[in-house]
């Protein structure tokens, strides 16, 4: 009687273990997903922000010729 007592709690232990392992590897997988999908949504910010910048750039290149244009014309006048 006590060695099928024994044996019942050694077998619980083991499904107890089992059941605890396998559901921190769900949770740890879970954790996991939601990081990588907040990485792609930061990944899309930066990616919209770089895109965002590099039309700021071009907006620059061109007032930079514009003021540089008047320049000349203002240099021009004057002599």
């Amino acid at each position: 009687m006590k060695r099928r007592i024994a044996v019942a709690a050694i077998i619980a232990l083991l499904v107890g273990l089992l059941a605890g392992y396998l559901l921190w590897g769900v949770r740890t997988q879970r954790q996991l997903n939601e990081v990588q999908g907040q990485m792609l949504v930061v990944q899309s910010d930066l990616k919209a922000a770089q895109d965002k910048i590099k039309a700021l750039e071009a907006e620059l290149r061109q007032e930079r010729d514009r003021r540089q244009r008047l320049e000349e014309i203002v240099t021009k006048g004057r002599k």
